[in-house]
């Protein structure tokens, strides 16, 4: 993982906690896939891929995160709540965070960006 994409991972932990969310967990890995983070505010689990954009490729950026990505973290999310058993809603977000590692800014963060039942 690249230095800016690690930033990129802390700021949007900042950015969770800051509008009221709790971190479970950074960088849970399984065999086949990681999840940048998983966090929780009231009953809502929400496992949270963290993209980096350049200044001109958000749109890339969520390109990036096809339906064989989606698996990967449907999967890894499967193997999470297999041992932590969940007490509410569960959704996939993506946020896209811009700029330089000094400027780092929330461009996009997309509740419910897709749905282990609409793959």
């Amino acid at each position: 993982m690249s230095e800016i994409s690690r930033e990129a991972e802390s700021f949007v932990c900042r950015w969770l906690e800051k509008s009221g969310w709790i971190i479970e967990a950074r960088n849970f890995r399984t065999r086949r896939s990681e999840i940048d983070i998983v966090a929780k505010k009231k009953d809502i689990l929400s496992f949270v891929e963290v993209k980096f954009a350049s200044d001109n490729s958000a749109t890339i950026a969520l390109g990036k995160i096809d339906s064989e990505k989606q698996a990967r973290i449907v999967h890894a999310a499967s193997t999470y709540l297999w041992a932590n058993p969940p007490s509410g809603q569960i959704r996939f977000d993506v946020a896209i965070v811009r700029g330089s590692p000094m400027n780092l800014r929330m461009d996009t963060y997309l509740e419910d960006a897709f749905r282990p039942d609409q793959m």
